[in-house]
């Protein structure tokens, strides 16, 4: 299918949608930037909501109050560094932040979504509308209007309709994907690069993990941790906390954490 009927396509699918309860979701990112524009074409009048996690890469809100002034801004209760001081660090399978600072705007609303199934292998198996069975979500429901598109797709529509997009995704930075900086989803490796850009983020990450050292005695990371700089190690290897301590490679870091720490975000 052309670009052309993709986009007439989503347009169609967008103004079939419920609007009882519904929502576009606008992270700042390229695909949700697309959704917009679509979103406009098709004239429907719903709420257009960004939900501030508080560690999207800087620059997002003022991308959406001088060209995307319609988006209405969330601001949560809590920063990501106040959840972490409080939980301690999100992992792949325990993603409190997502819950918290995200899907919790989701609750029992039709939420439109610019999900791809080019993104991944686990969205190539999205169906262009789904049900949230998960019971805290109350019912909500998911759609992507622009499922199919292709980050060629994408771009050649925010380049040709001169659409306003973060500085992050060209030269120097190159980055395919605008998300949480440091997502516990990512390679520690790209949690790194990501950090090298953002290094304030990295910064307040040490004194939240440290916050939570002193406030939280009995959990497992002050369990096995006293330096922040260590957790900071730990979480980006992915290793369990016994396959951390039992990981001669880790040695290599042993009584200079902090030394790693700086010398490789500020490099």
């Amino acid at each position: 299918m052309g670009l052309i009927n993709k986009e007439r396509a989503a347009i169609y699918f967008i103004k079939n949608i419920p609007t009882e309860n519904a929502q576009l979701a606008f992270s700042g990112g390229k695909d949700s930037i697309v959704l917009y524009y679509l979103y406009k074409l098709a004239g429907i009048d719903i709420p257009i909501i960004y939900g501030n996690t508080t560690i999207d890469p800087m620059g997002t809100k003022k991308l959406i109050r001088n060209h995307y002034s319609d988006v209405r801004v969330l601001n949560p209760d809590k920063s990501f560094f106040q959840l972490v001081s409080e939980k301690g660090l999100p992992t792949r399978v325990g993603r409190f932040c997502c819950q918290e600072l995200k899907e919790k705007y989701g609750i029992g609303k039709n939420n439109i979504e610019g999900v791809r199934w080019e993104e991944s292998s686990r969205r190539a198996k999205y169906e262009p509308e789904q049900c949230d069975t998960r019971k805290w979500m109350k019912g909500a429901k998911h759609y992507y209007p622009i499922i199919d598109f292709t980050s060629k797709d994408v771009w050649q529509i925010i380049n040709s309709n001169g659409l306003k997009t973060l500085p992050y995704y060209h030269s120097p930075y190159n980055w395919k994907r605008h998300g949480c900086v440091g997502c516990p989803l990512a390679s520690g490796a790209q949690q790194i690069k990501e950090y090298k850009v953002f290094p304030k983020y990295a910064k307040a990450l040490i004194k939240a993990i440290e916050k939570n050292i002193e406030l939280k005695p009995n959990n497992q990371i002050a369990q096995n941790f006293t330096d922040p700089y260590e957790v900071f190690w730990w979480w980006i290897s992915k290793l369990s906390i016994k396959e951390w301590f039992g990981n001669k490679e880790c040695e290599i870091f042993k009584e200079e954490y902090k030394e790693q720490f700086f010398k490789i975000i500020t490099k």
